[in-house]
């Protein structure tokens, strides 16, 4: 089963860049399947520091997380680029889900795979120096969503470093040869040289 299967007849909505589609601390009354565009999910320290936890792409979910576990947002569903979403309520979930072992298996799996993902973050930034962070991280937002221009405050709030910190690390990428920049775009130009640092 596609995840877009679950989302027919699901309701639509628009957002622009900036726009914010849940908050953290809200209760979920919704989940959300990405149509098109980028989002981001954002959390604030202590410090009052955002840090981006997780990007989702066209064709993902989410809100799921909270959603399914009854719990308010850990963080706020920020949106990067231009966004449609398809949106179903708890009680049109609660329909779909009904007797549906598919749509079970599915949603376990994202959440499965996701949880992965989060577990391999946090070794590459308990164990891995500032560079390789800022390098892999490059690597991953041109994977993830070539056409984006990533600001350097999204690379280091991903990473957990500081926009100093990215510039320069940038500038010393280019000054070796592995990545160009253009104005805010940055072409990669040796991938696994780029990967090999730190």
């Amino acid at each position: 089963m596609e995840l877009i299967q679950i989302f027919q007849d699901a309701r639509v909505e628009k957002f622009k860049r900036g726009d914010v589609i849940y908050k953290m601390g809200e209760n979920p009354q919704n989940i959300y399947f990405l149509k098109e565009g980028l989002v981001g999910l954002v959390v604030w320290g202590e410090s009052g520091k955002d840090h981006l936890l997780r990007l989702f792409k066209k064709n993902q979910i989410f809100g799921h997380r909270s959603f399914f576990a009854q719990e308010p947002y850990h963080a706020s569903a920020t949106v990067l680029d231009d966004t449609t979403v398809l949106v179903l309520s708890k009680d049109e979930m609660r329909v779909r889900m009904k007797g549906n072992c598919d749509l079970a298996e599915k949603l376990l799996q994202t959440l499965a795979t996701e949880l992965r993902r989060s577990e391999e973050k946090q070794v590459v930034l308990t164990e891995k120096d500032v560079t390789a962070r800022i390098a892999e991280s490059v690597v991953y937002f041109k994977d993830l969503h070539p056409t984006h221009s990533w600001t350097r405050q999204e690379i280091a709030d991903f990473c957990g470093t500081t926009v100093a910190t990215v510039i320069r690390t940038l500038a010393k990428f280019v000054e070796d040869g592995l990545i160009e920049q253009r104005g805010r775009e940055i072409v990669i130009l040796k991938k696994e040289e780029l990967l090999s640092q730190g």
